[in-house]
């Protein structure tokens, strides 16, 4: 099997991803995950042990218990790596150096912040999601601003009038937005109404919209609708489902299908 190239910044953000979704891993175990050395391995968990509170142990290492959300968010972001990876880069090639960009929440939403990170683009990004806030301010060149509200537990990003409140105020040239569901018939549903609503007040005050989904959310319809595909102008998605693909261009909207590594393992 080819080893996949990361550079070391990738390489430590999968080591963390790893070790907080799994909680404890050997060198060994890390080297065939991340295709690493043991040397490599090794300085790696030795630069990680400030920032992420990992123990280290004989011939490997463990990380602190979670707080309930995030043992939640790390299971979600454990899942469709290479798609969301893959998708990330695909969003990131839309974003202009110097425009302004709504972002709601979730891994994969995530996963674009960490290319933003590694890109260095300048931008200024509002987004709801507390640990997507956090995780971009490591971008220099990036102007984050936090969203204000109600914080759900399960997913770590306000919601409710105050966020609302705030959307209203800003001007964004894009609107990033991953739902909890997407259809053709339904566009894009969200579990939560709160969410679906400051998803719509994202799209109402943006330039384009676009919608981030991994293939396993083109087979889902949640219960509360925030926007018809008629307000979307891209999908960009790793699915690989012809008949869910072909029923979305049907509707006239642009569609981005990204390539994954090890379909998405």
């Amino acid at each position: 099997m080819t080893k996949i190239q990361r550079n070391p910044a990738q390489r430590q953000g999968e080591i963390k991803r790893l070790l907080l979704a799994r909680g404890a891993l050997s060198v060994e175990e890390l080297c065939a995950l991340v295709s690493a050395s043991p040397a490599t391995i090794r300085r790696d968990l030795t630069l990680l042990q400030d920032s992420l509170g990992i123990e280290r142990t004989h011939g490997g290492a463990t990380v602190q218990a979670l707080r309930p959300a995030e043992q939640h968010f790390a299971a979600r972001e454990a899942q469709d790596v290479a798609e969301k990876r893959a998708i990330a880069e695909a969003a990131l090639a839309l974003i202009e150096p110097g425009s302004t960009i709504f972002m709601n929440d979730g891994s994969s939403i995530m996963a674009i912040a960490k290319a933003i990170v590694a890109s260095g683009i300048e931008l200024f990004v509002a987004t709801p999601a507390v640990n997507v806030a956090a995780a971009l301010s490591e971008n220099p060149k990036a102007t984050v601003c936090l969203l204000g509200g109600f914080v759900r537990q399960t997913s770590l990003a306000t919601s409710g009038p105050f966020a609302e409140a705030m959307v209203a105020q800003i001007n964004a040239d894009l609107a990033l937005i991953a739902p909890d569901g997407l259809s053709a018939e339904s566009g894009l549903t969200f579990t939560h109404a709160s969410d679906a609503a400051l998803a719509k007040c994202m799209s109402d005050k943006a330039q384009r919209t676009v919608a981030i989904a991994v293939g396993a959310k083109l087979r889902r319809t949640e219960r509360i609708g925030a926007l018809p595909l008629s307000a979307v102008s891209e999908i960009i998605t790793g699915s690989q489902d012809a008949v869910l693909l072909q029923a979305l261009r049907k509707r006239g909207v642009t569609l981005t299908q990204v390539e994954v590594e090890g379909n998405g393992a």
